[in-house]
């Protein structure tokens, strides 16, 4: 909002003044693309118009008239998303006419992650063909290149930020400590379920996970982020790589029909993961499949999964839903004191979350919330407490 009070009567400061500028509508972009795939429901064409997303705040002062009933509204998935969009192409213009300097490259964004970023809104608008379009240029710059098979090692970190496909990176990283904390178990493991994904020529098994104890079964992550500091350069949150220009490209493709296209854009992809590849050729259904899979493998615990579940089931050409089962250990002073199960339906309404209690009553008039069902655990086993062995 204050940008142009910032100096620009020079080459030097006006270059700045653009750059800036275009940093900060892509910021706002990036928030509320964030918001939108948190609070509002997956985007569908069909609906868009009328279902409920985030209040829609564009002004640089604080809203407070006590003599209000409503200060703030929700605005349909629609409004939001299109702001996300204008904000993206404004980001883009300026970036492009005032690049960031090479050493900026991490943190700051440039026209490529703008472009990468608008490759994925678009994918989630199902606008395909744009989608294919903004992914296509990314793969064709020079900002950043793929990651060499040779890069996947099982003993350095992968994301670090000397990594040459990433564009950009935002956020904080806290796998690091949730699924392993140095050579002792983290709060979570990996499920079986992903592990078992990958093929044993995959480089990025042995790279992305490890055993914690050779004679258990818990998999943990091992070397996809930096650990030994336990600070990673690189988000788990928000970053844009040049992996997803391929998997954007390939899904954007396949759904269009251009089989050829997106088997092209897989198989590149797969011979920098793979040892001893074989290009493949698939159809249809199977072609999506395989690229959604692709997708899981390569961008897992990259901010990516839960927003693609949620895009999947909304999916005209090829709806996928699944049911989720979590369960939930319960510990006291000397262990497990019980078990609760919990499930998470095909389509379920808990695929979007409620709005926080603070948002809800910020006004006179409530602001009206996501209908959500009734949820109690499965089962609940009371046990007594046992010791548990420390690892």
């Amino acid at each position: 909002d204050e940008i142009t009070q910032l100096p620009h009567e020079t080459d030097d400061e006006l270059s700045a003044y653009i750059r800036i500028h275009g940093e900060a509508y892509f910021l706002r972009a990036q928030f509320y693309f964030m918001l939108a795939n948190l609070y509002g429901d997956a985007y569908t064409p069909a609906t868009c118009n009328t279902k409920l997303c985030v209040p829609l705040k564009l002004t640089p002062y604080v809203e407070h008239d006590k003599n209000k009933d409503t200060q703030f509204h929700r605005a349909t998935l629609k409004e939001v998303y299109a702001q996300i969009i204008a904000d993206l192409l404004q980001a883009k213009e300026c970036l492009t006419r005032s690049p960031q300097a090479d050493h900026h490259r991490l943190h700051r964004a440039s026209m490529e992650s703008v472009g990468l970023l608008l490759s994925r809104v678009y994918l989630y608008m199902q606008e395909w063909e744009k989608a294919e379009k903004e992914a296509d240029e990314v793969m064709r710059s020079t900002a950043a290149t793929l990651s060499s098979i040779q890069a996947f090692t099982s003993d350095k970190a992968f994301l670090t930020e000397d990594n040459p496909e990433i564009l950009f990176s935002q956020g904080h990283n806290s796998l690091v400590t949730d699924l392993v904390f140095m050579a002792r178990p983290g709060d979570f493991c990996v499920t079986k379920e992903l592990y078992d994904m990958y093929d044993e020529n995959d480089c990025r098994r042995d790279c992305f996970f490890g055993k914690l104890l050779a004679t258990g079964d818990s998999i943990i992550m091992k070397n996809k982020y930096e650990k030994g500091s336990m600070v990673s350069h690189i988000s788990d949150v928000f970053t844009l790589r040049m992996a997803e220009a391929y998997l954007n490209k390939a899904e954007a493709c396949a759904i269009q029909g251009k089989a050829e296209e997106a088997n092209q854009t897989l198989n590149a992809l797969r011979k920098q993961r793979i040892e001893g590849y074989t290009p493949q050729s698939y159809t249809g259904e199977e072609l999506v499949t395989q690229i959604r899979d692709e997708r899981r493998k390569e961008l897992c615990f990259e901010g990516h999964r839960w927003f693609d579940l949620r895009r999947y089931a909304v999916c005209e050409s090829y709806p996928y839903s699944k049911e989720i089962i979590h369960v939930y250990h319960v510990c006291g002073n000397k262990g497990v004191s019980h078990t609760q199960t919990f499930r998470l339906e095909k389509n379920d309404k808990a695929y979007t979350f409620a709005l926080p209690e603070s948002v809800i009553q910020f006004d006179n008039v409530p602001m009206e919330d996501n209908p959500r069902d009734s949820r109690e655990p499965l089962k609940a086993d009371t046990e007594e407490e046992t010791e548990t062995p420390e690892q």
